[in-house]
Protein backbone atom coordinates (compact mmCIF):
# COMPACT_ATOMS: atom_id res chain seq x y z
CA UNK A 1 0.00 0.00 0.00
CA UNK A 2 2.91 2.06 1.02
CA UNK A 3 4.56 1.95 -2.30
CA UNK A 4 1.65 2.47 -4.24
CA UNK A 5 1.15 5.70 -1.99
CA UNK A 6 4.52 6.61 -3.54
CA UNK A 7 4.12 5.63 -7.27
CA UNK A 8 1.19 7.79 -7.10
CA UNK A 9 2.75 10.68 -5.50
CA UNK A 10 5.86 10.22 -8.12
CA UNK A 11 2.96 10.42 -10.89
CA UNK A 12 0.20 12.86 -10.18
CA UNK A 13 -0.25 13.68 -13.76
CA UNK A 14 -0.96 10.02 -14.95
CA UNK A 15 -3.32 9.46 -11.76
CA UNK A 16 -4.89 12.51 -13.34
CA UNK A 17 -5.38 11.28 -16.01
CA UNK A 18 -6.89 7.44 -14.95
CA UNK A 19 -9.10 9.33 -12.63
CA UNK A 20 -10.53 11.34 -15.54
CA UNK A 21 -10.76 8.26 -18.06
CA UNK A 22 -12.43 6.69 -15.01
CA UNK A 23 -14.97 9.07 -14.47
CA UNK A 24 -15.65 9.69 -18.14
CA UNK A 25 -16.19 6.19 -18.77
CA UNK A 26 -18.85 6.21 -15.77
CA UNK A 27 -20.75 9.30 -17.16
CA UNK A 28 -21.00 7.35 -20.77
CA UNK A 29 -22.22 4.33 -18.84
CA UNK A 30 -24.65 6.09 -17.15
CA UNK A 31 -26.06 8.34 -20.20
CA UNK A 32 -26.05 5.05 -22.05
CA UNK A 33 -28.45 3.16 -19.23
CA UNK A 34 -30.50 6.60 -19.57
CA UNK A 35 -30.67 6.87 -23.35
CA UNK A 36 -32.20 2.99 -22.67
CA UNK A 37 -34.35 3.67 -20.14
CA UNK A 38 -35.94 6.45 -22.57
CA UNK A 39 -35.73 4.66 -25.89
CA UNK A 40 -37.70 1.48 -23.73
CA UNK A 41 -40.29 4.36 -22.23
CA UNK A 42 -41.05 5.86 -25.81
CA UNK A 43 -41.56 2.22 -27.69
CA UNK A 44 -44.01 1.47 -24.56
CA UNK A 45 -45.93 4.83 -24.62
CA UNK A 46 -45.73 4.23 -28.62
CA UNK A 47 -47.29 0.26 -28.38
CA UNK A 48 -49.64 1.06 -25.73
CA UNK A 49 -50.95 4.65 -27.24
CA UNK A 50 -52.82 2.78 -29.45
CA UNK A 51 -54.17 0.35 -27.69
CA UNK A 52 -55.48 2.96 -25.32
CA UNK A 53 -57.15 4.99 -27.93
CA UNK A 54 -59.00 1.43 -29.54
CA UNK A 55 -60.23 1.11 -26.56
CA UNK A 56 -61.89 4.74 -25.66
CA UNK A 57 -63.28 4.43 -29.25
CA UNK A 58 -64.97 1.00 -27.67
CA UNK A 59 -66.00 2.36 -24.82
CA UNK A 60 -67.97 5.46 -27.19
CA UNK A 61 -69.36 2.70 -28.93
CA UNK A 62 -70.82 1.67 -25.57
CA UNK A 63 -72.53 4.68 -25.18
CA UNK A 64 -74.23 5.18 -28.28
CA UNK A 65 -75.43 2.01 -28.05
CA UNK A 66 -76.32 2.31 -25.01
CA UNK A 67 -78.31 4.99 -26.16
CA UNK A 68 -79.82 3.51 -29.37
CA UNK A 69 -81.32 0.43 -27.48
CA UNK A 70 -82.60 2.50 -24.87
CA UNK A 71 -84.79 4.40 -27.04
CA UNK A 72 -85.92 0.71 -28.88
CA UNK A 73 -86.19 -0.67 -25.55
CA UNK A 74 -88.45 2.75 -24.24
CA UNK A 75 -90.09 2.57 -27.38
CA UNK A 76 -91.62 -1.08 -27.11
CA UNK A 77 -92.40 -0.79 -23.69
CA UNK A 78 -94.47 2.15 -25.07
CA UNK A 79 -96.18 0.04 -27.73
CA UNK A 80 -94.37 1.34 -30.51
CA UNK A 81 -94.20 -1.54 -32.78
CA UNK A 82 -91.56 0.12 -35.42
CA UNK A 83 -89.27 -0.37 -31.75
CA UNK A 84 -90.46 -3.79 -31.35
CA UNK A 85 -90.01 -4.86 -35.05
CA UNK A 86 -86.96 -3.29 -34.75
CA UNK A 87 -85.26 -4.99 -31.69
CA UNK A 88 -86.60 -8.51 -32.79
CA UNK A 89 -84.65 -7.98 -35.97
CA UNK A 90 -81.00 -7.06 -34.26
CA UNK A 91 -78.89 -10.26 -34.23
CA UNK A 92 -77.18 -10.92 -30.66
CA UNK A 93 -74.30 -9.19 -31.34
CA UNK A 94 -75.06 -6.06 -31.74
CA UNK A 95 -78.83 -6.48 -29.49
CA UNK A 96 -75.92 -7.42 -26.28
CA UNK A 97 -72.90 -5.55 -27.65
CA UNK A 98 -70.86 -9.00 -27.33
CA UNK A 99 -67.90 -7.99 -30.02
CA UNK A 100 -67.67 -4.77 -28.21
CA UNK A 101 -67.50 -6.69 -25.21
CA UNK A 102 -64.91 -8.87 -25.84
CA UNK A 103 -62.47 -6.39 -27.49
CA UNK A 104 -62.93 -4.85 -24.30
CA UNK A 105 -62.07 -7.47 -22.15
CA UNK A 106 -59.32 -8.61 -24.34
CA UNK A 107 -57.55 -4.91 -24.10
CA UNK A 108 -58.44 -4.52 -20.55
CA UNK A 109 -56.91 -7.94 -19.48
CA UNK A 110 -53.93 -7.72 -21.47
CA UNK A 111 -52.77 -4.40 -21.38
CA UNK A 112 -54.35 -2.14 -18.89
CA UNK A 113 -55.03 -4.25 -15.79
CA UNK A 114 -55.92 -1.36 -13.58
CA UNK A 115 -58.90 -0.39 -15.37
CA UNK A 116 -60.31 -4.21 -14.36
CA UNK A 117 -62.60 -2.88 -11.64
CA UNK A 118 -64.08 0.12 -13.40
CA UNK A 119 -64.80 -2.05 -16.58
CA UNK A 120 -65.87 -5.21 -14.58
CA UNK A 121 -68.72 -2.32 -12.94
CA UNK A 122 -69.71 -1.54 -15.99
CA UNK A 123 -69.63 -5.19 -17.41
CA UNK A 124 -72.33 -5.36 -14.69
CA UNK A 125 -74.50 -2.65 -15.91
CA UNK A 126 -74.55 -4.02 -19.20
CA UNK A 127 -75.47 -7.21 -18.28
CA UNK A 128 -78.66 -5.85 -16.32
CA UNK A 129 -79.47 -4.05 -19.47
CA UNK A 130 -79.21 -6.91 -21.75
CA UNK A 131 -81.30 -8.95 -19.13
CA UNK A 132 -83.91 -6.63 -20.26
CA UNK A 133 -83.74 -6.97 -23.33
CA UNK A 134 -84.04 -11.00 -23.36
CA UNK A 135 -87.18 -10.47 -20.92
CA UNK A 136 -89.00 -7.84 -23.98
CA UNK A 137 -87.78 -10.50 -26.37
CA UNK A 138 -89.41 -13.47 -24.59
CA UNK A 139 -92.76 -11.35 -23.63
CA UNK A 140 -91.89 -10.87 -20.27
CA UNK A 141 -93.14 -7.74 -18.73
CA UNK A 142 -90.64 -5.04 -18.39
CA UNK A 143 -91.29 -1.17 -16.92
CA UNK A 144 -90.45 1.89 -18.00
CA UNK A 145 -88.29 2.89 -14.45
CA UNK A 146 -86.62 -0.07 -14.65
CA UNK A 147 -85.21 0.38 -18.32
CA UNK A 148 -84.44 4.13 -17.50
CA UNK A 149 -82.18 2.39 -14.40
CA UNK A 150 -80.76 0.06 -15.97
CA UNK A 151 -79.35 2.02 -19.01
CA UNK A 152 -78.34 5.50 -16.39
CA UNK A 153 -76.46 2.59 -15.08
CA UNK A 154 -74.23 1.66 -17.91
CA UNK A 155 -74.30 5.82 -18.80
CA UNK A 156 -72.94 6.09 -15.76
CA UNK A 157 -70.44 3.18 -15.49
CA UNK A 158 -69.04 4.60 -19.39
CA UNK A 159 -68.48 7.92 -17.73
CA UNK A 160 -66.54 7.19 -14.68
CA UNK A 161 -64.43 4.46 -16.94
CA UNK A 162 -63.58 7.14 -19.35
CA UNK A 163 -62.48 9.31 -16.48
CA UNK A 164 -60.17 6.89 -14.93
CA UNK A 165 -58.64 6.53 -18.57
CA UNK A 166 -58.23 10.55 -19.19
CA UNK A 167 -56.89 10.94 -15.11
CA UNK A 168 -54.52 7.75 -15.24
CA UNK A 169 -53.31 8.34 -18.51
CA UNK A 170 -49.45 8.53 -17.63
CA UNK A 171 -49.87 5.18 -15.81
CA UNK A 172 -51.65 3.46 -18.26
CA UNK A 173 -49.19 4.31 -20.74
CA UNK A 174 -46.56 3.83 -18.10
CA UNK A 175 -44.87 7.21 -19.70
CA UNK A 176 -43.54 7.73 -16.36
CA UNK A 177 -39.83 6.62 -15.23
CA UNK A 178 -41.23 7.18 -11.25
CA UNK A 179 -44.07 5.06 -10.22
CA UNK A 180 -47.57 7.20 -10.29
CA UNK A 181 -50.19 6.66 -7.97
CA UNK A 182 -53.40 5.02 -9.85
CA UNK A 183 -56.32 6.98 -8.69
CA UNK A 184 -59.68 4.99 -8.97
CA UNK A 185 -63.48 6.09 -8.56
CA UNK A 186 -64.71 5.65 -5.25
CA UNK A 187 -67.48 3.75 -4.07
CA UNK A 188 -69.20 6.74 -3.50
CA UNK A 189 -68.87 7.63 -7.00
CA UNK A 190 -69.71 4.33 -7.98
CA UNK A 191 -72.91 4.57 -6.16
CA UNK A 192 -74.23 8.09 -6.70
CA UNK A 193 -75.55 7.91 -10.08
CA UNK A 194 -77.21 10.45 -11.15
CA UNK A 195 -81.03 10.61 -10.52
CA UNK A 196 -83.69 11.76 -13.16
CA UNK A 197 -84.11 15.53 -13.32
CA UNK A 198 -87.60 16.80 -11.29
CA UNK A 199 -90.15 17.67 -13.77
CA UNK A 200 -93.16 15.70 -15.03
CA UNK A 201 -93.21 12.15 -16.20
CA UNK A 202 -91.34 11.08 -19.91
CA UNK A 203 -94.07 10.55 -22.30
CA UNK A 204 -94.22 8.85 -25.80
CA UNK A 205 -95.25 9.54 -28.79
CA UNK A 206 -94.55 8.68 -32.77
CA UNK A 207 -92.32 11.08 -35.35
CA UNK A 208 -91.78 10.34 -38.62
CA UNK A 209 -88.11 8.75 -37.70
CA UNK A 210 -89.17 6.44 -34.87
CA UNK A 211 -90.16 7.17 -31.33
CA UNK A 212 -89.98 10.28 -29.97
CA UNK A 213 -89.66 10.77 -25.89
CA UNK A 214 -90.58 14.47 -24.38
CA UNK A 215 -88.38 15.14 -21.26
CA UNK A 216 -85.90 12.64 -22.68
CA UNK A 217 -83.62 12.92 -19.67
CA UNK A 218 -82.31 9.35 -19.89
CA UNK A 219 -80.99 10.30 -23.60
CA UNK A 220 -78.75 12.94 -22.30
CA UNK A 221 -74.92 12.38 -22.50
CA UNK A 222 -74.60 12.94 -18.79
CA UNK A 223 -77.18 10.51 -17.98
CA UNK A 224 -76.17 7.96 -20.87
Amino acid sequence: MVDLVDIAANNLSAVASLVSAMLAAAVAVLVLVLNQAYARRQQRVQFLQPKLEELYLLLNDVTERNVRIFKLLAGTVAGDLASKSKLNQMDDLNAYGLLTAKKMIMLVRLYFPELTRIHQLLFAAERELSQKIWSLSVGEPVSLEEILDASGRVGHMSSLMEKEMVVNQGRLLKASFLPAWYRRSSQREVQNVPPPPAGPPMTFKHGPSGPIFENAWSCSPDRL
